[in-house]
């Protein structure tokens, strides 16, 4: 049985430009594909944002022809096969000429610190429905801090029904009670996986032991370093607790750079490098760059993961495997809330933390400790 979220979803894409491309197609004695621009954060080295457009490209009716809009085409054609248009100047323009139907595609495009162009976008595709293209807004996340005039073109070009859906209950808040916004959640959630083969072999390329209970853990820096320091803690007393217990623990690392402007300097993989330094061993590195269906597939192998990256809990809540959250951002602690998943403080108590071990290491597993050292 279909999951009735997914039924939206489709059913959004499903007539997406049809009647635009009909029009076009009229008195030709063939007619043509329908032509699809999709619009999001990609080709920028973050796994969650990839995973959204491989939902979205899995989703699309078959006889679709797509351009997606990237930060870099050529990475965003590598990874998922389709043709790719830069987000800027003439081949952006040229793209909105080309296309019969516009999919804005989820994440956390809109709120505070969104681009300049993010914030331009609804103006841009409200301008396109004048040209008579169908726009979806396709599973955004629309949260507080998004300024009043974005807010007010969002609501003029979704006012029609099934134009848009989102994230989550604070997106559909923020929007307001007159626009009808089904939350269908994170697109990533109904994103088929690569097979479990795929993700022990990229386990084992690791160096991670098939043979013990994984912990993941998937850092995010914050631009707050005292935070991130605390976090760092957390992550330091559940590792040990982990291997203490007989388990392995390995590092995914889901975007190339921190967010929040802190560049290159603190991403995922310096921050699973330093929680090594802190347990005295190497702890292996997944990522980043994983194809999106090979991260999940390898958050599905785990046995838990604690993570501060929205994606890894998403992985982890859509294939089983229990997740320990960070209440940080409003997005992450939504999306907690309405999975009922554990969630801590950004200064947990130790016991805390190893009674969320205890709780999820596999029952079948001994409790007979293993020292760091061996």
């Amino acid at each position: 049985m279909t999951d009735p979220r997914t039924s939206l979803i489709r059913q959004q894409l499903a007539d997406l430009g049809r009647r635009h491309a009909a029009e076009e197609s009229r008195g030709a004695t063939t007619p043509r594909a329908t032509r699809v621009l999709i619009i999001g954060n990609f080709g920028n080295g973050n796994t969650g944002d990839e995973a959204m457009l491989a939902r979205t490209l899995q989703e699309l009716p078959d006889d679709t022809e797509v351009r997606v809009v990237s930060r870099n085409p050529r990475m965003v054609e590598a990874l998922h096969r389709v043709p790719a248009v830069a987000m800027e100047g003439i081949p952006f323009t040229k793209a909105l000429k080309w296309c019969d139907g516009i999919a804005v595609v989820g994440g956390g495009l809109f709120g505070t610190g969104a681009s300049s162009l993010v914030k331009a976008l609804p103006a841009i595709v409200w301008a396109a429905t004048a040209r008579g293209r169908d726009i979806a807004y396709v599973a955004i996340g629309v949260y507080p801090g998004t300024p009043e005039r974005v807010l007010d073109l969002l609501r003029r070009s979704v006012r029609k029904p099934g134009r848009i859906t989102v994230r989550d209950e604070v997106s559909a808040a923020t929007l307001g009670k007159a626009i009808v916004a089904p939350v269908v959640g994170d697109l990533a959630m109904g994103l088929t996986p690569a097979p479990d083969a795929d993700a022990r072999r990229a386990l084992a390329a690791a160096g991670v032991d098939p043979a013990v209970p994984l912990l993941l853990v998937a850092p995010k820096a914050l631009p707050n370093p005292i935070l991130v320091d605390c976090l760092q803690d957390a992550a330091e007393t559940l590792a040990r607790r982990w291997i203490e217990r007989g388990g392995a623990v390995a590092g995914l690392a889901i975007s190339t750079h921190a967010d929040y402007g802190l560049g290159l300097a603190r991403r995922d993989e310096v921050l699973i490098q330093e929680l090594g330094e802190r347990l005295g061993r190497p702890v292996p590195v997944l990522g980043p760059q994983l194809p999106p269906a090979l991260a999940k597939a390898v958050v599905s192998e785990a046995d838990a993961l604690f993570g501060l990256r929205i994606h890894a809990l998403v992985f982890a809540v859509s294939t089983g495997v229990p997740c320990l959250g960070v209440g940080w951002e409003e997005r992450t602690t939504a999306f907690l809330a309405e999975h009922e998943q554990s969630a801590i403080s950004t200064r947990p108590p130790a016991e805390e933390l190893h009674a969320w071990v205890d709780r999820s290491l596999p029952a079948r597993w001994s409790a007979r400790p293993r020292l760091l050292s061996s």
